[in-house]
């Protein structure tokens, strides 16, 4: 479990939980090769919490969503989840008055451009990434009347670096779906029984999902995987769980 971030793309998600019922975060990462999660004792607002909140040098490529701490990850390459940006669209087209759809309409387009732009030659998408950025730089010169537009289009100029890594690198996703799936059983486990009653519960049970996640996108039987590690002559082998 330990070498799951050999692979320097990891996809990072989070999501509401309860322990000693005050409301904290639980954050999920995962990459192709395994999964860690951890319940935050902290509300997450300050620089590097998290994680990857020890990693300070972290270079490889974080696929996110558009929380603000990601990006003090300065050494990163990031790419924001177009999902995200898309949903956001499609909601504020629903809810603002007439008059003020245009915006997140143009934006939706850009984004959706973006994403047909996938099949495309290097060069060729070279080229729209060139096209799409030269659109989202005269959208925010543009003026915006409605507060919710004005937010999204600074939202979307602040995290103008992250749009398009996709289109640079097909090996990164265009959304953290990864992260997404990773952290459903958590929320699941929120919804059915509320959540921990203690920090030392939430760090075991964060442990043992990111051992039987882990142990199941490597293909080996997370129940066997765990028996095994009981039974090993190692005790610091089991205080990985207490």
């Amino acid at each position: 479990m330990l070498q799951a971030f050999a692979e320097p793309r990891p996809r990072t998600s989070r999501t509401g939980t309860l322990v000693t019922k005050r409301r904290r975060r639980s954050e999920t990462t995962p990459s192709n090769r395994g999964n860690v999660g951890r319940r935050d004792p902290v509300n997450g607002s300050g620089p590097r919490s998290g994680l990857l909140a020890n990693d300070r040098g972290y270079d490889g490529t974080l696929v996110r969503n558009g929380w603000i701490v990601y990006r003090s990850y300065e050494q990163a390459t990031h790419q924001t989840c177009i999902a995200h940006l898309l949903r956001r669209c499609v909601e504020m087209e629903t809810d603002l008055p007439d008059w003020a759809t245009g915006t997140p309409r143009q934006v939706k387009e850009i984004l959706l451009a973006a994403l047909d732009a996938r099949e495309l030659s290097k060069q060729e998408r070279r080229s729209v990434v060139c096209d799409l950025a030269e659109r989202i730089e005269l959208l925010a010169e543009e003026a915006h009347p409605h507060d919710a537009n004005r937010r999204l289009v600074k939202h979307l100029a602040a995290e103008a670096d992250a749009l398009f890594t996709f289109l640079r690198d097909l090996n990164v996703d265009a959304t953290n779906w990864r992260g997404e799936q990773a952290i459903r059983p958590a929320v699941v486990n929120r919804k059915v029984w509320g959540g921990n009653r203690t920090w030392r519960g939430a760090a075991t049970q964060g442990r043992i999902m990111s051992a039987i996640r882990t142990a199941t996108q490597q293909g080996i039987d997370p129940l066997d995987f765990l028996i095994r590690l009981a039974r090993a002559p190692d005790p610091g082998a089991v205080s990985l769980f207490a």
